[in-house]
């Protein structure tokens, strides 16, 4: 067992780049996880503070006519700008 250790002479500096590397994951493993639980907890923090978004309507909703925000139908929805003009088709 001593000989597989020694490993002809450079046992020294195999086992310390290995024990070097173990080191370096450990601390980025810690980092990692310290980092994403931070994270987490602002996200969590952030969607609680943040008012709900509407849904938004799509092609079933409207064929089924299932209740939707009005808002955000396309039927109902107009440009920026088209609000100013009459629909009679005299736009000038």
């Amino acid at each position: 067992m001593a000989e597989f250790f020694n490993m002809d002479g450079h046992g020294g500096f195999i086992w310390s780049s290995w024990g070097i590397a173990l080191v370096v994951l450990a601390i980025l493993i810690g980092t990692s996880l310290k980092s994403m639980r931070s994270r987490e907890r602002e996200l969590a923090r952030m969607e609680a503070e943040a008012p709900r978004r509407r849904r938004r309507a799509t092609e079933t909703d409207m064929k089924t006519n299932t209740k939707t925000d009005t808002a955000t139908t396309p039927e109902t929805a107009t440009p920026a700008g088209d609000n100013a003009r009459d629909n009679t088709g005299d736009n000038q």
